[in-house]
């Protein structure tokens, strides 16, 4: 079967890999960036089922704007990826020197940016066949496991689009929306760095596996990372 997927941040690193594994795979992908199209760019004459609209999730004019374009195009989201983020703190500030706007703009593109998506994209989610929304989270909004003595505004960030998730979960219940909130690992990509574990290939490959599974709309065990394994809150 194919889907409609849209996918927020796609012009780089999970979010243009993701882009690629769902194009292989026949599926439409409705690709949203705020700046860099160089990469998407390069696959457009390659993919007619790839619709590019920019979109930056940290202004809600943006959003709406995106959203009133897709809307005529389609009438139906069936997988929807809200990937787009920032990493933009100095990791040697501590509590006394944090930058705070540093903060704000960190909560506002990977948490609040999330929440815009959603509100204008949920009802054409509702409406399609898969009914499904996968938030990418991070190890690092785990309040349970937490080992940082510093990164407040990512983790935070990552914190409360884990919260988002699961209040969406539960309000998708009798909708029929499932809501997963995914940890796609330490990948090598511009905030990841180049020693990390995996490529973003190898985690947009896990998660697109897991977009494919038959969810149980009742369990909230919704929170795992690209392999399925299930992450403490």
């Amino acid at each position: 079967m194919s889907y409609n997927v849209l996918i927020t941040g796609a012009s780089k690193g999970l979010g243009f890999s993701l882009t690629n594994i769902y194009l292989r795979a026949n599926h439409k992908v409705i690709a949203t960036y705020r700046k860099d199209l160089e990469n998407l760019r390069e696959i457009a004459n390659k993919y007619e089922n790839l619709i590019l609209f920019p979109m930056d999730v940290s202004s809600e004019d943006s959003v709406k704007s995106a959203y009133e374009l897709i809307k005529e195009k389609f009438s139906s989201i069936d997988i929807l990826i809200n990937n787009a983020a920032i990493y933009i703190e100095d990791r040697s500030k501590t509590i006394e020197n944090i930058d705070i706007e540093r903060v704000i703009t960190t909560l506002n593109v990977n948490s609040v940016g999330a929440l815009r998506v959603l509100k204008y994209f949920y009802p054409m989610v509702e409406r399609s066949n898969k009914k499904l929304v996968i938030n990418i989270s991070s190890e690092a909004g785990s309040i349970a496991d937490c080992w940082r003595d510093r990164e407040y505004g990512y983790c935070m960030s990552k914190s409360a689009l884990n919260m988002l998730s699961m209040i969406l979960q539960n309000y998708s219940k009798n909708k029929g929306v499932k809501v997963l909130v995914i940890h796609p690992g330490w990948m090598r990509t511009d905030m990841g760095g180049p020693d990390a574990d995996i490529s973003p290939e190898e985690s947009a490959e896990g998660i697109y596996n897991l977009s494919l599974k038959e969810w149980d709309i009742n369990d909230k065990d919704i929170y795992m990372d690209y392999l399925g394994r299930k992450m403490n809150w």
